[in-house]
């Protein structure tokens, strides 16, 4: 079998990055796709478009901006050859799509049923004009956590921990949703394990708690300095790694050579390589390589290579109106249809000290944002002029 990758002409904003440049899970996204195609030996070319491909052999086609999971494309393939007919990947709507982002994606939508840019093709003597679906239906493991009613309408704000998920790169969000899909494949990954791993890692443990064996299913990388009080569950640790004392990293991804001070948390999140973090709390959030941040709180954001977040700088990713949040695409207003998300920085921004984004911006690259000069001390006067001005 062979594979045709079709070549996106986008850029995604406000990187300017095309979909494939996109880091998904510390890799980019046109890595990800070579890499499953060759683990499953299907050769693979390049072409603009489906009118391209002159191949009278079984063969899939796939947009350059789709991302999927190894298991999602398995059963594509396998369910595909039972019909004997040209295909496309379906998801049925629900709480996946909507997670997801599905309006920002370039899709094919309907009332309940989402078709990507994903196809198969028999062989040419078995084709026909006729299209069919392959349903997946990704709404089986729902997590989540509890929340009041005032917040979201909903008690119980749900996310799926699938391993099978399949998403297209048309937006900045899309980058997004994409890396915390990738942090839950491996938790469901985890969780998946045989029965056999799972006796013998609690055997090691001398615990059947899952916490506990959750600790002992994560992967540390070579020449690593964790210090003991820290706690990792359900993560992968790159190479060359630090982690200070009482530190925190559940069920995230965390690049090589990435420095995490004292006192921090990082839950469900991707840091990527040579980031520092020095301190705070980073929860549902996307570091590009080399950022770095002394900021409180990171929230459902994604930033971009090489920036700085300052102290106190507070990236938003919830609107006082109640409604859901909106964000920009192609020079349109979209409604994302959720209720949380925080906002994108662009490669090199710089966002200093207290500094407040609104849910669903983007900040172009390169911009250093501070507070206005009234509201900063970038002086002083002498002790004779100080002694005046208190006088009067």
């Amino acid at each position: 079998m062979k594979a045709y990758i079709l070549k996106s002409n986008k850029k995604i904003e406000p990187f300017g990055d095309s979909p494939g440049e996109a880091i998904i899970g510390l890799d980019t996204l046109n890595s990800l796709q070579k890499k499953i195609l060759l683990e499953e030996g299907i050769s693979f070319a390049m072409v603009n478009g489906l009118t391209d491909i002159k191949d009278a052999g079984e063969h899939i086609a796939f947009g350059e901006e789709v991302y999927f999971a190894k298991n999602l494309l398995q059963d594509f393939i396998k369910f595909s050859r039972k019909s004997s007919t040209k295909t496309v990947c379906t998801v049925i709507y629900g709480v996946f799509t909507t997670r997801t982002l599905i309006n920002l994606q370039d899709v094919v939508k309907s009332t309940d049923k989402v078709e990507y840019k994903l196809y198969y093709f028999p062989k040419d003597d078995k084709r026909s004009a006729q299209i069919q679906n392959i349903f997946f239906d990704l709404e089986k493991n729902l997590e989540g956590f509890s929340i009041p009613h005032h917040m979201s309408g909903n008690p119980k704000y749900s996310i799926p921990v699938i391993n099978n998920p399949i998403i297209q790169i048309n937006h900045w969000s899309n980058i997004w949703s994409a890396n915390l899909a990738s942090a839950l494949l491996l938790v469901a990954h985890l969780r998946n394990s045989s029965k056999v791993k799972l006796f013998f890692t609690a055997l090691f443990s001398l615990s059947f708690n899952k916490w506990k064996i959750a600790m002992r299913l994560s992967k540390i990388g070579k020449n690593c300095d964790i210090h003991p009080t820290s706690y990792i569950e359900g993560s992968i640790i790159g190479d060359n790694v630090v982690v200070g004392a009482g530190t925190v990293i559940r069920e995230s991804i965390i690049g090589n050579g990435v420095y995490i001070g004292n006192n921090i948390t990082i839950e469900t999140s991707v840091i990527g390589d040579k980031c520092s973090i020095l301190n705070g709390h980073i929860l549902y959030s996307v570091l590009y390589p080399e950022v770095f941040t002394v900021t409180h709180m990171i929230s459902a954001s994604l930033i971009g290579k090489r920036c700085f977040v300052g102290s106190g700088a507070v990236l938003t990713d919830f609107r006082f109106d109640g409604k859901t949040i909106m964000v920009t695409k192609d020079g349109a207003q979209i409604d994302t249809k959720n209720t949380f998300l925080g906002c994108c920085l662009g490669h090199d921004v710089y966002l200093g000290a207290t500094c407040v984004v609104a849910p669903g911006r983007s900040i172009p690259n390169g911009l250093h944002i501070s507070l206005e000069k009234d509201k900063i001390i970038s002086s002083f006067p002498l002790k004779s002029d100080f002694l005046r001005i208190t006088e009067k």
